[in-house]
């Protein structure tokens, strides 16, 4: 019997238009009547995901900034800060590349360099907490994970690019057609399912799990129910227990309500 269900956000649990469809939040009110755990998993920034999911937001757990912070509601669980000299490393290699866009994400805030003033309106897509900065010496907390927008969807080009600059403990992805995330090579989402099934007292055959990327990869092993996008990369599929309609065609709300009958 399933007790936790967990989804990844963009291209997963939201639509093109990065809307959650008409059904949702009956199904998930459905969901906590039922005293089912449910987990937002994703690269996002933990207080963007919080305030989507207002009324509901503490009654949840979130996996945000890819495993690096846990919470249940704003109550932390787990957080991971890297390295200050794996943080300015990071910045040096990104300062290469001044046509992609790189976003330092702590707890509180997200950090975005000076020069990318012009990408606001793609930032307040993603960040409800941030600030523009002139060095990344302005920074005074804990670095969580740094996120990269590439507006020319050349992600699989920067990922090699820059994977070949960093260090062997960090690692580079793909989260999206114009996103990349670096961080700790030991964190990811996978990391994140694992430590709440630990804490919840939770086998595998009790979680499922849905995602589209490559960030959740990690994610899927660790569980025995990954149901992945249509609209998913094609190793995601290749490990997945299913796959299900895309994200446009309501996918993750129609396995939902299936799973609340019983049918995995």
């Amino acid at each position: 019997m399933i007790h936790l269900l967990a989804t990844d956000m963009d291209g997963t649990l939201l639509n093109s238009q990065k809307e959650f469809d008409n059904e949702f939040f009956e199904v998930l009110q459905k969901v906590l009547e039922k005293e089912m755990y449910f987990v937002i998993a994703s690269g996002n920034q933990f207080y963007h995901l919080y305030n989507q999911f207002l009324p509901y937001s503490d009654e949840l757990y979130f996996i945000s900034e890819n495993g690096s912070f846990i919470t249940k509601g704003k109550k932390e669980l787990y957080s991971f800060i890297m390295d200050k000299q794996d943080v300015q490393t990071i910045y040096n290699i990104l300062k290469q590349y001044s046509e992609i866009m790189p976003v330092i994400g702590g707890k509180e805030k997200s950090y975005i360099p000076q020069q990318y003033l012009s990408f606001k309106e793609e930032i307040e897509r993603h960040y409800d907490e941030y600030a523009f900065i002139d060095d990344i010496h302005e920074i005074k907390e804990g670095i969580l994970k740094f996120s990269i927008h590439d507006p020319q969807h050349h992600v699989e080009k920067y990922v090699e690019l820059i994977k070949k600059e960093l260090p062997a403990h960090l690692k580079i992805m793909t989260s999206g057609n114009e996103w990349m995330d670096i961080q700790h090579e030991t964190i990811n989402k996978g990391f994140g399912i694992h430590f709440l099934m630990n804490i919840l007292h939770l086998t595998k055959e009790e979680c499922a799990v849905f995602g589209d990327q490559m960030n959740d990869y990690e994610l899927f092993q660790n569980v025995h129910y990954s149901y992945a996008m249509k609209n998913a990369i094609q190793p995601l599929k290749e490990i997945a227990f299913q796959v299900i309609d895309s994200n446009d065609e309501s996918g993750v709300t129609g396995k939902i309500k299936e799973i609340l009958k019983g049918e995995l």
